[in-house]
């Protein structure tokens, strides 16, 4: 869950520049949600994201996402506002529009 709202920020930033519409934003978003199942936060979830928090010091939402990711098996996780090329357990971080 915690990627597809980072993708649909992402989405949302690329409209806000003019480079996607409202429509597209919709399209695009709904392509990706039907080519994975959405993960919940568990508690194990949030036990990771403060170890994470504490280890690496990342923003709270941050490392929520990459304790999702961990969780889930995801060892790429898209995202601008990270660090491009940055690894934290084994889920590297890559800057789309670097």
């Amino acid at each position: 869950m915690a990627g597809s709202v980072e993708f649909l920020a992402c989405l949302r930033k690329a409209e806000r520049k003019g480079l996607l519409t409202g429509e597209q934003v919709k399209v695009n978003f709904r392509e990706v949600l039907q080519l994975f199942s959405l993960k919940f936060p568990t508690a194990k979830v949030f036990d990771r994201g403060f170890a994470l928090h504490e280890r690496y010091s990342l923003s709270h939402w941050d490392s929520l996402l990459v304790a999702a990711c961990l969780e889930a098996g995801v060892t790429c996780l898209y995202s601008e506002d990270m660090q491009h090329g940055a690894d934290y357990d084994g889920v590297n971080i890559v800057n789309p529009f670097v």
